[in-house]
């Protein structure tokens, strides 16, 4: 029996760390602040990983909250845990050992590595075991991150502290006078429960399982209550959302505004003025902050600013939070600018888009497998379609529940095109992506190209209750349509065509066109992907081929056809209208 199927209650979230600085690898005691009179803690700040040496995972006791001991799952047995800090170009290598008493596996959140590196769970290092990370860095510099990915354990075992910062490095950045130094500081946010205190519990009920597991306190690098003493003068914050479920608001307790420059994917093609922004789980944003405003003396806090949300019961998204207090206590200059330019970005086309993708994020009922994509739960060996390398794909996220799904590609950048049929996007939606969150009921367009490398990676939704109850799909990377490795032509596999009439009432027709002979299987799904029609199921020749769809039974509604044959999957959506 697949552990999945026995699991009851062990779904989870993400703590995450930080690191030293890219560039000057400034030592910790340089930079903890000396704790002023005021209710507090210094923000911590982990070591740097030293870049071909060990990373040991252990369960061990370290100190959270001051003069308690805190059981956590740790690298090299801090908390947080150490951050990697490596310039473009260079090959990263790390020898991963687990001493665990479950499985692990290391996942490089954005960064694009090969199959055997990405740390997918079918790759997961027994109990004991050990392996070797390695990996050219070819990403632009940015803020990405690492964490745990085993099945149906990354939840809980990022949420006790297996995760930590990946901060790539680019010397490209130098000319743009940005912040470095002790002025380039990294903020992971990560929520947690009072009543637990001092210890990770991870105890998953129902709602947590349907909204993930929230908090109602924040850890910044893993520091209660923290705070950052500060110069009246400009700094960049690297802000990562480690939690697990958490969306976070953020803006300035005074609502003054600040400068957006970065992405998930490293740099913006323009520093863009905000005073606030949503960060979901698995995304980052970098923004510049001046405090040449405040006298020395004053304090600000970076809060989590309440929003509309659903969910319900004890601990609820959607709250105010306070993140991070900074108290100004001096004039030091950093001598950063907000750059007038920056690196352009070169945008997909849409006319240029070779194939398009729906996902459609279900609930069902029950207490299992509920979150699903395109009506399917994550199965390990499964490949759900194939993406040609060098093929601009748009994906097409629709969201048919009233819950807040952040998704995530591995192993390259996309670009998001437009939510709701709107092109014109918030700062931190434009740029380099590989996690967007998609509110309820939303259509959210996505453009992607695959250059790097072949093989098999996941997609899924970075709520990480929802991706251990198996929101999760495997796809596979393979040769460009038409030729392989051998000089042999391919067969583009099948056309699913759009129904005709659409709308429809009570009848429509769907098409097909096979090139190759084969089973094929197809489906209709409603809006909450409960499968409604089977329309193939069996073994069809090549050719050209009509079905009919008889919707007399059913409500009127947006449904949608799934059709699978061989590896690929194609979906489209039609509408009944009675």
């Amino acid at each position: 029996m697949k552990r999945r199927d026995m699991l009851k209650k062990s779904l989870g979230g993400g703590a995450l760390l930080a690191f030293t600085n890219p560039i000057d690898l400034i030592s910790n005691a340089s930079k903890v602040q000396a704790k002023d009179s005021s209710v507090g803690n210094p923000l911590r700040f982990p070591p740097v990983f030293t870049n071909g040496g060990t990373m040991t995972l252990s369960e061990t006791n370290v100190n959270v909250w001051p003069g308690q001991n805190t059981l956590g799952m740790v690298i090299n047995g801090s908390y947080p845990g150490p951050s990697v800090v490596i310039q473009k170009g260079a090959t990263f290598t790390a020898n991963f050992v687990n001493q665990l008493n479950e499985p692990a596996t290391i996942h490089w959140h954005g960064v694009s590595t090969p199959e055997l590196m990405d740390g997918h769970p079918k790759d997961a290092i027994p109990a004991g075991g050990n392996y070797t990370y390695t990996f050219p860095v070819g990403n632009r510099g940015g803020t990405y991150f690492y964490h745990a990915h085993a099945d149906m354990r990354t939840a809980e075992q990022v949420y006790k502290g297996f995760a930590g910062f990946f901060i790539v490095d680019d010397l490209a950045e130098l000319p743009l006078n940005l912040p470095r130094g002790n002025f380039d500081i990294p903020l992971c946010l990560q929520d947690h429960r009072i009543a637990d205190i001092p210890q990770f519990t991870y105890n998953v009920q129902m709602n947590d399982m349907m909204f993930g597991y929230l908090g109602d306190t924040v850890l910044v690098n893993g520091t209660p209550e923290a705070y950052l003493n500060v110069n009246t003068t400009l700094y960049r914050f690297r802000i990562l959302n480690g939690s697990n479920g958490r969306v976070y608001k953020v803006a300035l307790s005074d609502n003054s505004p600040f400068h957006i420059i970065a992405t998930d994917g490293g740099l913006k093609d323009a520093a863009v003025q905000a005073t606030s922004f949503y960060l979901s789980p698995g995304e980052r944003v970098d923004i510049l902050i001046n405090f040449s405003s405040y006298a020395i003396g004053q304090s600000v806090t970076l809060k989590s600013q309440a929003f509309s949300a659903p969910g319900m019961g004890t601990y609820r998204q959607g709250i105010e939070l306070d993140l991070l207090r900074f108290d100004i206590t001096g004039n030091q200059s950093s001598g950063g600018v907000v750059p007038a330019s920056m690196p352009s970005i070169t945008y997909y086309n849409p006319a240029e888009v070779k194939a398009a993708r729906n996902f459609i994020l279900s609930v069902a009922g029950g207490t299992m497998n509920v979150h699903k994509i395109n009506g399917l739960s994550f199965e390990m060996e499964r490949i759900d379609w194939q993406t040609p390398l060098n093929s601009l794909e748009e994906w097409k996220i629709v969201n048919a529940t009233n819950n807040l799904h952040p998704m995530h590609s591995h192993e390259a950048q996309f670009q998001v095109y437009s939510r709701n049929g709107i092109t014109d996007l918030a700062p931190n939606d434009k740029g380099w992506k590989d996690t967007v969150l998609v509110y309820p009921f939303e259509t959210v367009r996505t453009l992607v190209k695959f250059t790097e490398y072949k093989g098999i990676f996941l997609y899924h939704c970075h709520n990480l209750e929802h991706e251990d109850d198996g929101m999760m799909l495997n796809f596979k990377i393979v040769d460009p349509i038409g030729i392989n490795e051998t000089g042999e032509t391919l067969p583009d596999t099948f056309e699913l065509k759009q129904n005709f009439p659409n709308p429809f009432n009570p009848s429509t027709s769907i098409s097909f066109d096979l090139n190759v002979s084969g089973n094929v299987e197809m489906n209709v799904y409603d809006q909450t992907g409960k499968l409604v029609a089977t329309l193939v199921d069996n073994y069809v020749p090549a050719g050209s081929h009509k079905v009919i769809f008889n919707a007399s039974g059913l409500s009127s509604g947006e449904y949608f056809v799934r059709m699978v044959a061989g590896d690929i999957v194609k979906t489209i959506k039609m509408t009944l209208v009675k």
